[in-house]
């Protein structure tokens, strides 16, 4: 493979820059969203497989930044054990029947369950999980998340789902929380990526660039985050919710 950097106009470098920023805008404000996000609009000007590449590095040193900085930690991995797990366990079986499962299938099928959810959460109707289902509850969506990240790299609707359906959770709480999710599905998905031969020499190179906008945008967002109500955390979130099961519609889809 030649250099990457010869290949790209200034135009799609900068292009690639917003979406990166705008993205750890996003997952600083709010915890999630990033690969939502960055991949869509850079895969607009670079190959769907290069798109997903790149955000190997950042969303794993996004989300270890900000699990390192939640100061409930401690109380989070007791609550969220059973899902770090079950996230792990997917995630190695999700890729691993990759090749022989119609994931487009998969997609539409779950889209459509994620986008039922998330209007539910947004009407007087709300989902909560009893106390005594929550361990259990997040085994079986830790899972799924896995399951279905491996198949597509989408962890993040099944973890949204099960932290919105946990009475309780904070604004702060629920950053720290998916965050400590999000580290053990994708740590081990680079590594995966690596050992396949996805996450190639020159694009491991543009994944640790990409690091730089995405850092800068999660200190802008962490900033905005402060700013924005419990209330509207929540319906912003939702929004991301939203958005997650109508991309993986439109992926399934096509």
């Amino acid at each position: 493979m030649t250099v990457l950097w010869d290949q790209y106009e200034i135009w799609v470098v900068g292009w690639c820059f917003f979406a990166l920023l705008f993205g750890g805008l996003l997952k600083g404000a709010l915890g999630v969203g990033t690969p939502l996000l960055t991949v869509p609009l850079m895969a607009f000007v670079l190959p769907a497989q290069t798109a997903v590449a790149m955000m190997a590095i950042p969303v794993v040193v996004a989300n270890v930044w900000q699990a390192r900085r939640a100061t409930d930690g401690v109380s989070v991995i007791k609550r969220l054990w059973p899902a770090f797990i079950a996230v792990l366990i997917g995630t190695w079986v999700g890729v691993q029947i990759l090749v022989g499962i119609d994931n487009g299938l998969l997609l539409i099928m779950v889209g459509v369950l994620v986008i039922m959810f998330a209007i539910i959460q947004g009407s007087q109707y709300q989902l909560t999980l009893p106390k005594g289902m929550q361990k259990a509850a997040g085994a079986g969506f830790g899972l799924a998340a896995g399951l279905i990240g491996g198949l597509s790299s989408m962890f993040g609707p099944m973890l949204i789902v099960y932290l919105t359906a946990v009475p309780g959770f904070s604004k702060e709480k629920f950053v720290s929380s998916i965050s400590f999710l999000y580290v053990s599905a994708v740590v081990p998905w680079t590594v995966i990526l690596i050992w396949f031969g996805v996450l190639d020499r020159d694009r491991l190179i543009l994944s640790s660039f990409a690091v730089l906008p995405v850092s800068l945008g999660i200190l802008i967002g962490e900033r905005l985050r402060h700013l924005i109500s419990e209330s509207h955390f929540r319906i912003m979130v939702l929004v991301v919710l939203l958005c997650s099961g109508t991309t993986m519609l439109w992926r399934g889809l096509s």
